[in-house]
């Protein structure tokens, strides 16, 4: 009967590492979309929300380093591995999620 493969110590935090800087390349592809545009000229609109998106990328970045960190130092707590949750992370990208979302429906029906 096969083994199941066994994850190597330090691939969960590599894995969450890599979810958060996808994240963060989505919001980046967000921005270069809303810059690109066939007709008219650059508004100011735009270029504040493009703005917007490389800050909220580069917030991405730092809470996935930082939560990276976090999985990386594992506890043991009655033989059992104890990773901090990430509750802070996922509601504070999930409100800028939505605020980005949200601005970015305003400026497409305004324009």
């Amino acid at each position: 009967m096969p083994r199941e493969p066994q994850d190597k110590p330090g691939l969960q935090a590599e894995r969450t590492e890599l979810s958060w800087e996808r994240s963060a390349i989505g919001f980046l592809a967000s921005s270069a979309i809303l810059l690109f545009r066939q007709t008219g000229p650059l508004a100011v609109g735009r270029t504040l929300l493009a703005a917007t998106a490389v800050l909220l990328a580069l917030l991405v970045l730092g809470l996935g380093r930082r939560r990276g960190r976090r999985t990386r130092a594992i506890r043991v707590i009655a033989g059992k591995r104890i990773v901090s949750d990430a509750r802070i992370e996922v509601l504070l990208i999930g409100w800028a999620v939505a605020g980005f979302a949200t601005a970015t429906i305003i400026l497409l029906l305004l324009l």
